[in-house]
């Protein structure tokens, strides 16, 4: 059998990047039945809504996501962490770093703690830097 092990490099724009953040985040959240994320991931203030209109939207759609997930998840024990999720929370935390990194160099505020594995997998933390473009 073909060794598998392989590391890939992506080049990201910021902006890419924390498109990644942010889909990583929503599928993880989605794991761990948090269906209230959902809008707040699907709908962005710069889309043009005002306050009202996406709070009037985030209302209509969470009773219906909330049903939506009673049928994913009919119990909490059917809500769990398995591997992917700490795959996806430990790629979250590498990913919100980054970003927070290159664009606070001050180091304040909730993204400034450096990523710590979450554990849950035997695999190496993923890794995440970034340069300035000269």
């Amino acid at each position: 059998m073909p060794n598998n092990n392989f590391t890939y490099t992506l080049t990201l724009t910021s902006s890419q990047l924390r498109a990644v953040c942010n889909a990583v985040e929503l599928v993880m959240r989605i794991k761990i039945n948090q269906p209230e994320e959902i809008p707040r991931g699907a709908l962005n203030w710069g889309d043009g809504l005002s306050v009202d209109e996406w709070c009037r939207r985030r209302d209509k759609a969470e009773p219906l996501l909330r049903q939506a997930f009673q049928e994913l998840f009919p119990t909490w024990e059917d809500v769990k962490k398995d591997e992917q999720w700490y795959r996806l929370y430990n790629l979250y935390q590498v990913t919100r770093y980054a970003l927070h990194e290159a664009e606070n160099p001050e180091g304040k505020g909730v993204d400034s703690y450096k990523p710590w594995n979450a554990g849950g997998v035997e695999e190496p933390m993923p890794k995440c830097e970034f340069k300035r473009d000269e």
